[in-house]
């Protein structure tokens, strides 16, 4: 299940009530005690980006791409356990994906173009991001200065995409999520693609215990794909709560919880952590994130 253009991302109150349902069981938390003002995105980064060598195709950086008029689908990065799951695939918005930019390989008439990365890098560092730039600066840079970012004559490393963006209908904590499992088109219970089927016994039993209290029995078969902590596949990476300085958390004193802390808020990458998925034992990461404003 693909998003497609053409399917209006129209759902129905009640649809949206049972996947809001669906993802509090995953999340072990209902949507609405989140920041419901606040904007979520879903990203997709790590080593398999660079060892697919995804990480420097072109298909990123196309005009129309980083105009965000035109999205990425490709195929086989969201690894699940055998079954129909295998066929979901993520689409990503390459205009508000993050890219590493270095145009220190440019120069003669293209100087000027090094000059406008160069300060739009500096501008971005110490920001949300660290440095990196959104797809749609690239473009709108590259646009001014009549630069191909896709020209195979431009220099190999002057941009690396780093978080791919995963596109979706809007900037709610449920648009993420939804984007995050391959779900943004699914508009309708009728859309939404077979679950794990036979190959759930795959899966670890606590993944089918977190996944029990999803209502619709479909939407369940579909995300306790995404509820297993031992997964080799597609692993749940529990995110704990940030707890007030000075006070206690469940797992520690002073305000300090275990390993899991780092996975819940990080300035430097663009804001606190939700949910996280590794794949393919630590090959790749779907991260949802609450945005800084």
């Amino acid at each position: 299940m693909t998003l497609d253009d053409s399917t209006p991302a129209v759902r129905s109150g009640a649809w949206e009530a049972v996947l809001a349902q669906g993802f509090g069981e995953v999340l072990g938390r209902p949507l609405a005690e989140y920041d419901g003002k606040a904007r979520y995105g879903a990203y997709y980064s790590g080593n398999f980006l660079a060892e697919s060598e995804l990480e420097r195709d072109p298909v990123w950086v196309g005009r129309a791409a980083l105009a965000g008029e035109e999205r990425v689908t490709t195929a086989h990065l969201l690894l699940t356990p055998p079954g129909d799951l295998d066929e979901t695939e993520l689409v990503f918005d390459a205009s508000r994906s993050l890219f590493h930019v270095d145009p220190r390989g440019l120069s003669g008439e293209l100087a000027p173009f090094a000059a406008d990365l160069a300060t739009a890098v500096e501008e971005s560092e110490g920001g949300p991001w660290d440095g990196a730039l959104p797809g749609a600066d690239l473009g709108r840079i590259a646009g001014r200065h009549g630069v191909d970012l896709a020209s195979p004559e431009l220099p190999g490393g002057l941009w690396t995409l780093w978080r791919a963006r995963l596109a979706s209908g809007g900037e709610t904590l449920l648009d993420a999520l939804l984007a995050a499992t391959g779900l943004t088109a699914v508009t309708s219970p009728e859309l939404l693609p077979a679950g794990v089927g036979d190959a759930g016994d795959e899966l670890d039993e606590e993944a089918h215990e977190l996944a029990a209290g999803v209502a619709d029995p479909a939407l369940r078969d579909f995300l306790v794909a995404f509820c297993d902590q031992e997964s080799h596949d597609l692993a749940l990476v529990p995110v704990t709560p940030v707890t007030p300085a000075g006070e206690a958390g469940e797992d520690g004193e002073d305000g300090e919880e275990e390993d899991e802390e780092e996975y819940t808020d990080d300035p430097s990458e663009g804001g606190t952590v939700v949910v996280r998925w590794d794949g393919a034992v630590d090959q790749y990461e779907i991260v949802v994130r609450r945005l800084e404003a």
